[in-house]
């Protein structure tokens, strides 16, 4: 090869030693119940079924339920990025083989949520590809931002994620619970164990790891779980709040369809009432660890706790 041409090629960092020897064996364990409980969302779950219910509904009622899935959809398909940026953190900072492993069944997971979510939208009516509104075009994206991610130290940031997780897990069990058709209860409890192991992860990592961390580290990942929780949940997708009035309100009321035909969808008061009360759940189960989350006023300002009390 001309060495004008090595010259150009991008230079990745070395990878080697390639750990093969395994370091954590609870991680591993981790790794095999991944393989025991793996699922296909082709033929796990009964979409012939969903089709013929589908078919039964009025017209706006499956137009929601698509709308929601795809939104579903599109944050699972967020969390792949976020995945393959820590495989190659975790390659090229020589980890053990099994820690590895949980970022590959992470990403092939987080794959198969967004997989089953858009074959949910299809058999109600018509998957998204796009979000509907420029506003949700725009921010979305935003969601993973690795300059952030960069700024933790690899296992600290991953524990991070799956607190963030666990917050998600909660909002889906309310899903699960809505959902009255076995097909959308099915994905949501197959979607539901993987994230288990997901957060499972999370705490063997901060118990194996957070000691380690300076008071600054600790402050830095608390003010970044609060930032990426404002961020995708509060101002994001969830959020109707800064739509054009018109698409706030037909937004709005396509949820609300959602919900009241029980697709698996959840009202927005309910969302935010299960945000501040996984919120305070994961303040105590980091509190040992003495990792600050910062105030956050929408959920937990006095304005916002006056409000849910009133309801």
């Amino acid at each position: 090869m001309d060495a004008s041409m090595l010259e150009e090629t991008v230079q990745n960092p070395n990878p080697y030693p390639v750990v093969a020897e395994l370091h954590y064996d609870d991680i591993w364990q981790l790794c095999l119940q991944a393989r025991d409980l793996a699922w296909d969302p082709m033929r796990d779950i009964d979409w012939a079924a969903l089709r013929e219910h589908a078919a039964t509904l009025p017209d706006e009622v499956r137009a929601a339920g698509s709308e929601w899935w795809s939104l579903r959809a599109w944050m699972e398909h967020g969390a792949t990025p976020y995945g393959a940026e820590r495989y190659r953190d975790a390659v090229y900072e020589h980890l053990p083989f099994e820690v590895k492993q949980h970022v590959v069944n992470f990403i092939a997971e987080e794959l198969r949520h967004h997989e089953a979510s858009f074959r949910i939208a299809a058999a109600l009516g018509e998957y998204q590809p796009i979000p509907r509104s420029d506003y949700f075009q725009m921010v979305i994206p935003k969601f993973h931002n690795e300059a952030d991610e960069k700024a933790m130290p690899f296992y600290a940031g991953m524990a991070v994620n799956t607190l963030f997780e666990q917050l998600s897990g909660e909002l889906l069990t309310a899903r699960y619970k809505n959902a009255r058709h076995p097909a959308i209860k099915d994905a949501c409890r197959l979607i539901l164990r993987d994230e288990a192991r997901h957060v499972a992860f999370g705490r063997i990592l901060m118990r194996r790891f957070f000691e380690t961390l300076s008071k600054d580290q600790k402050v830095m990942l608390g003010a970044k779980f609060a930032k990426k929780l404002r961020g995708s949940l509060l101002n994001g997708v969830y959020s109707v709040v800064n739509l054009p009035e018109d698409e706030r309100k037909r937004s709005a009321r396509a949820r609300h369809l959602a919900a009241e035909y029980g697709l698996g969808a959840t009202f927005p008061d309910e969302e935010v009432r299960i945000i501040a009360a996984s919120l305070a759940e994961i303040r105590r189960d980091i509190a040992p660890y003495d990792v600050p989350i910062p105030m956050i006023p929408e959920i937990e300002g006095e304005a916002a706790v006056a409000a849910r009390a009133a309801e």
